[in-house]
């Protein structure tokens, strides 16, 4: 698509400001006469709430719903209608009756339209639409920014992170459309796209919000060849067992000296992994891919360790007179023991020689 003039995008602009005021001004003087009415406040609430039930005539809802059939689709109010009603527990036969008395579709259709937006299938959902009144829509004016949209939510819901949101894709729209149009945006003014519209973009552009399960974290370990792998790992360590230096599982852990030459020591690390952030319970999903699983939407903060002498290890500890004794043909041992992380061999080499002069005591 050819690049729009400034002349051109600044006439759309116009436009499309003048379709949305026009529209918001049609909202608020259908919305101005709730203010118009004076409430009897020396009712109680109870009162109120008896005597206005007994206003309310199924020949008012049915004008009403009639009145909506000009401006919006016999269907989006059947779906709407049923939905609530089966919400709050209205049986199968009662709702049919309901709606028929409207006007509506009968239940079995409006049950079959509200599988189908449960389902996620918003183009089935809007395709064949009779009554209602059409209106310009947002992306008539801006099809560009309706591509930018959907190459941002399809790179947002491809990260391992759950933190896209509505309100992010609405921020992006709203940015994109004053780079547009070249308008310097009101810092008071509301967003040019409003969660509930980008909301059913989403759905429209085929992304779903699903329950942020397991998925992809745990597949492929039970591949053939990650088997073999791993039991090759653990078969190398359990067929050298007798050159390291290990300790005992027992209450009291005991050092077992290698019986074989070369003797080896094993390195021990443990990393323990934290997480930060709120539980993310669903997240959105473009398409039929899904990015590998993140339970949290904050970042990973891992705490390394490294064995490293100090008299309140768990395995063993030198006394005054075999400490002067490494001390002796030691010196470094006396200096920082403080683990530095661009260094931190330094540290096991100085556990190592206290072994030594523990070990030579047994």
């Amino acid at each position: 698509m050819p690049q729009k003039s400034k002349r051109q995008v600044h006439s759309t602009a116009i436009s499309y400001a003048f379709l949305r005021k026009r529209g918001l001004e049609s909202e608020h003087f259908s919305g101005s006469s709730e203010g118009g009415f004076d409430v009897d406040t020396t009712d109680s609430s109870q009162e109120r709430s008896s005597k206005f039930q007994d206003k309310i005539t199924g020949d008012d809802m049915s004008d009403l719903f009639e009145h909506c059939k000009l401006r919006c689709p016999v269907k989006y109010l059947s779906v709407l209608v049923y939905m609530t009603l089966r919400k709050f527990g209205v049986s199968w036969i009662n709702c049919d009756n309901f709606l028929r008395q409207m006007g509506a579709f009968t239940v079995e259709t409006s049950h079959k339209w509200t599988e189908v937006f449960i389902s996620g299938d918003l183009d089935e959902f809007q395709g064949e639409n009779h009554g209602g009144r059409y209106f310009s829509e947002f992306y008539d004016f801006f099809p560009e920014l309706e591509d930018a949209a959907k190459q941002y939510t399809l790179e947002r819901c491809s990260e391992k992170s759950a933190s896209f949101t509505v309100v992010d894709l609405a921020k992006f729209i709203d940015k994109k459309f004053y780079e547009t149009t070249n308008i310097i945006k009101d810092p008071e003014s509301p967003l040019i796209r409003s969660l509930s519209s980008c909301r059913l973009d989403l759905r429209r552009w085929g992304a779903r919000y699903n329950k942020n399960s397991q998925r992809p974290y745990f597949e492929g370990h039970e591949r053939i060849d990650v088997v073999d792998h791993l039991q090759q790992f653990i078969n190398y360590f359990l067929d050298r067992k007798d050159f390291y230096y290990t300790v005992t599982d027992d209450d009291k852990p005991l050092w077992k000296l290698s019986t074989q030459t070369p003797p080896c020591i094993l390195i021990f690390h443990d990393e323990s992994t934290f997480k930060s952030g709120e539980v993310s319970a669903k997240r959105w999903f473009f398409g039929e891919e899904a990015p590998f699983h993140s339970k949290r939407r904050g970042r990973s903060n891992m705490v390394s360790d490294f064995l490293v002498q100090h008299n309140s290890g768990p395995f063993f500890s030198l006394s005054q007179s075999e400490y002067e004794k490494a001390l002796a043909k030691h010196p470094q041992l006396d200096g920082d023991l403080l683990v530095n992380h661009f260094s931190f061999l330094n540290p096991m080499l100085m556990r190592f020689s206290c072994v030594f002069f523990q070990l030579i005591q047994i």
